[in-house]
């Protein structure tokens, strides 16, 4: 009988994978359950539970801080949370209303019916909220519980984003329009046709640029000012299911929904680096990635996934 030795990729494979993929840093499973959404800022993680409400995570050390619930016996699933960059605000959001949490006390501001949520999104002072409806997006200021723009669309208005200036508002609907509005008059700046629904878009911290996907479709970042096309990344058939800019919006991530997260360099429009958010080589997962965060001097990068894990990614490079 003769025996022949494996292939070293093969035998590499057997035991890791035969992968160059980077790997976490630190995990933290937090929701076994799973979970529908979430937010991160650089220290702390809030999770759309699924019949528990929201839950406020510190990461270091690992500790459930508060559960946000809408009344005392929640009625329906969490569709979408937010937080700001600081942790001190956080809104939770079902098909019905919307709640807003002083996070350090865990103690509810202020809450509002509203039918036919679809997403949410936070300013940087945690005092206005963008929220995507069925028909709209709506820019709601917090502590009157007023209306200051109502941006119309087609269909549903499923993702939605904020600069953290406060120059901009981008949404994205199920009509295949994505739409650039200037939060100072609430005029419409530029729009971007899709041809399909609108899976993300998302808006870099200066406002600089615009990120757009829609469902297996390319990603592409647009020049706010201009609104020209600066680049349409590879491959050209993607979903994308959460983004994130750097702080000085030189490096733009990507989530999706099996295929884990993509770093791309936004001035050259390049693919630098793939993170692999699945388990291991034995259980693979195809968790959608929920939310990304880079920390302020992009030393990491953090990520959420649906089954219910937060992962830290370490970062090389300058810090862009």
């Amino acid at each position: 009988m003769k025996f022949t030795l494996l292939p070293l990729c093969l035998l590499l494979f057997l035991i890791n994978g035969c992968s160059k993929d980077a790997k976490p840093t630190k995990e933290w499973s937090l929701v076994a359950d799973g979970i529908t959404a979430a937010a991160l800022n650089e220290s702390h993680a809030l999770l759309a539970t699924i019949d528990q409400g929201g839950q406020w995570w510190q990461l270091q050390p690992k500790r459930l801080l508060h559960t946000f619930r809408h009344g005392s016996t929640q009625q329906h699933d969490l569709v979408s949370v937010a937080v700001t960059p600081d942790g001190q605000f956080a809104l939770t959001a079902d098909r019905e209303g919307i709640a807003w949490w002083h996070t350090p006390g865990g103690k509810p501001l202020a809450s509002w019916s509203l039918p036919g949520i679809q997403t949410v999104k936070l300013s940087t002072d945690g005092q206005w909220a963008l929220i995507g409806l069925t028909d709209r997006a709506v820019y709601f200021y917090l502590k009157s519980g007023k209306t200051r723009f109502a941006f119309p669309h087609e269909r549903n208005v499923k993702t939605v984003s904020l600069d953290r200036k406060g120059r901009f508002a981008l949404t994205g609907g199920d009509d295949g329009q994505a739409k650039l509005w200037d939060l100072t008059s609430g005029t419409l700046v530029h729009h971007w046709n899709h041809r399909g629904k609108l899976a993300n878009v998302t808006l870099s911290p200066r406002g600089t640029y615009a990120v757009t996907n829609a469902l297996l479709g390319p990603i592409r970042i647009w020049d706010t000012r201009s609104g020209k096309l600066k680049h349409e990344l590879n491959p050209d058939f993607i979903t994308v299911t959460s983004a994130a800019f750097s702080n000085k919006e030189g490096y733009l991530a990507t989530g999706h929904p099996s295929q884990g997260i993509k770093l791309w360099s936004v001035r050259k429009g390049r693919l630098l680096r793939e993170f692999k958010t699945r388990r291991s080589l034995w259980r693979p997962n195809a968790s959608p990635v929920l939310a990304l965060e880079f920390s302020p001097r992009i030393r990491y990068l953090l990520s959420a996934t649906s089954d219910g894990r937060v992962q830290k990614w370490r970062m090389k490079g300058k810090n862009k």
